[in-house]
């Protein structure tokens, strides 16, 4: 056998085959009773937010970097002071005082210089040195079987390893290595703030409550052949004839970090599935363990080869014509063994397995609630009743005149790319509101009028008023237009150029008045390409 096929397709194929051996299996006693969770559970209403950041890295930088965020470093109290992402996302960690046994990870983001405000804290959540330091030795395995593998072979298949903790107080936070195809090497790190209520009575206040807790999460790619698949499917079971020659802790090439045992329980109509990482100094760590039934698994198997064989016809017909597929294989045992899911993916007449493993789940001590930083300030008169035509000092009527004030959002003040003052000619039309959409006039639509304002200056807030000559009969309508701050638009070829205020089609305005004073925003500065 090749090397190539040993270290590629088998280690691959070793990963189907055992996708089609493995679920949840229900080896309850026959007199037990029937054990479910609600479908979904009830819920009030709530709400979080956060980000999700990237930064390539090497080896080294990432495994240190871990290593003093939750791992052996920070055992010894060297913690990581703050790790920088795209956009002003620091990642920090310190010691809990409160125990010796975890630490605190706090994800920071800096708000816009427009505000000048200081770092918020989107998420905070305490971490357990033990997972830490597991994260941290299966990163340094799997980056070094890649190197060997790119090495030797020239090719890597990829993985994405992660490290997830859930606190009701102090929020979401994924932490994770990706390994792609090419050898890119990245950290990513997914920060959710506390999911918050959004009852009346208990706003910025945590809608969740429990114990924090952590997992390790891992998954690794293969690609291989149908044949492949249906042997070591059918391995995997112990119904071959190989049945004494199951997978005892089968090396899973070229992630050869991750070592997979299985032991047959064919009386139960299931197998037991048990994953193992091995550390460069050569210690095993126990990752996830979980029965699976063969009825199950029967079904996976079958579900692959029509996906499968089907691809493959298409692409016997008609080379790139097939769809691709996935077909998700899901099991676990949440109360100590841990989670599976295998995905079976084709594409293009290639077919790849992604296989996924998660740890137990291991509780932690929770951290202080994180709230919302921010303020809001809600203008006092949002919710006034519009003035009626005697309150504008005029009188309702069948038809009447706009008289048009015009004024930049804050969008449009605050922005870098601003270049000039707030002052020159307005350029713009009227149409029915019925006849625009947010993507500007419908196909066909005429406006109903259209004004040309030689000055309008809005540097130090809403401008003069402006009446619209054209008599309008009483209705919606909707303003689109745009302030030529360079002074370069010309009678009958006015258009805005790049970054001057234009409007744009949100709300609109009522005529009701013989004279009707509206307020006109310039939204935003026109992009690039617009």
């Amino acid at each position: 056998m090749s090397k190539s096929l040993s270290r590629g397709a088998l280690g691959a194929a070793w990963l189907a085959s055992i996708a089609g051996a493995l679920l949840v299996a229900g080896a309850c006693e026959e007199d037990a009773a029937l054990v479910t969770t609600p479908l979904r559970p009830e819920a009030n209403p709530s709400e979080y937010t956060g980000v999700t950041v990237r930064l390539p890295v090497d080896d080294a930088t990432a495994i240190d970097a871990l290593s003093r965020l939750f791992g052996p470093q920070a055992a010894e109290g060297t913690f990581l002071t703050g790790l920088e992402f795209p956009g002003g996302v620091v990642l920090s960690s310190r010691a809990d005082p409160r125990t010796p046994e975890q630490v605190v990870i706090t994800v920071e983001m800096t708000p816009s210089t427009s505000f000048n405000a200081p770092a918020r804290v989107l998420t905070e959540v305490p971490a357990s040195l033990t997972y830490g330091t597991i994260v941290t030795d299966t990163v340094d395995a799997a980056l070094a079987a890649a190197a060997e593998e790119l090495e030797e072979e020239g090719y890597m298949d990829p993985f994405h390893l992660e490290y997830r903790v859930r606190s009701a107080n102090g929020g979401n936070l994924t932490i994770a290595l990706d390994y792609a195809a090419d050898g890119t090497t990245m950290v990513e790190v997914t920060a959710r703030t506390p999911r918050t209520s959004l009852l009346l009575d208990q706003m910025n206040e945590p809608a969740l409550a429990g114990e924090p807790y952590e997992t390790i999460h891992g998954l690794v790619n293969f690609t291989m052949t149908r044949d492949h698949f249906d042997f070591f499917s059918t391995r995997a079971y112990g119904l071959s004839a190989g049945r004494n020659q199951n997978f005892q802790d089968f090396w899973l090439l070229p992630h050869h970090w991750l070592r997979l045992t299985v032991t047959p329980e064919l009386d139960d109509l299931r197998v037991n599935v048990a994953f193992e990482v091995v550390t460069r100094d050569g210690r095993r760590i126990p990752i996830a363990e979980a029965p699976a039934s063969l009825l199950a698994g029967d079904q996976f198997r079958e579900n692959v080869y029509a996906m499968i064989d089907g691809m493959l016809a298409a692409e016997e017909a008609e080379e790139g014509s097939s769809v691709p597929f996935s077909v998700p294989f899901y099991y676990d045992d949440p109360d100590g063994g841990g989670v599976v899911e295998v995905l079976a993916n084709g594409a293009s007449g290639v077919f790849s397995v992604a296989y996924a493993v998660e740890s137990p789940t291991n509780f932690l001590q929770d951290v202080e609630f994180v709230e919302y930083q921010g303020t809001v300030n809600v203008p006092a008169d949002w919710d006034a009743v519009d003035p009626s035509c005697a309150d504008l000092g005029s009188e309702a009527a069948a038809q009447g005149h706009f008289d048009m004030r015009f004024e930049a959002s804050s969008t449009v003040r605050d922005s870098d790319s601003l270049d000039g003052e707030l002052q020159g000619p307005v350029w713009g039309s009227v149409f029915r509101a019925s006849d625009v959409t947010i993507g500007g006039p419908n196909e066909g639509a005429e406006a109903v009028a259209d004004f040309h304002f030689e000055h309008i200056d809005i540097r130090d807030g809403v401008s003069e008023a402006v009446r619209l000559d054209t008599q309008l009969p009483a209705g919606d309508y909707q303003i689109l237009g745009f302030m030529d701050i360079d002074g370069n638009a010309e009678e009958g070829n006015a258009d805005p150029d790049v970054n001057d205020p234009v409007m744009i089609p949100i709300g609109g305005y009522t005529l009701t008045c013989a004279e009707h004073p509206i307020t006109v925003e310039f939204a935003i500065l026109l992009p690039e390409g617009q």
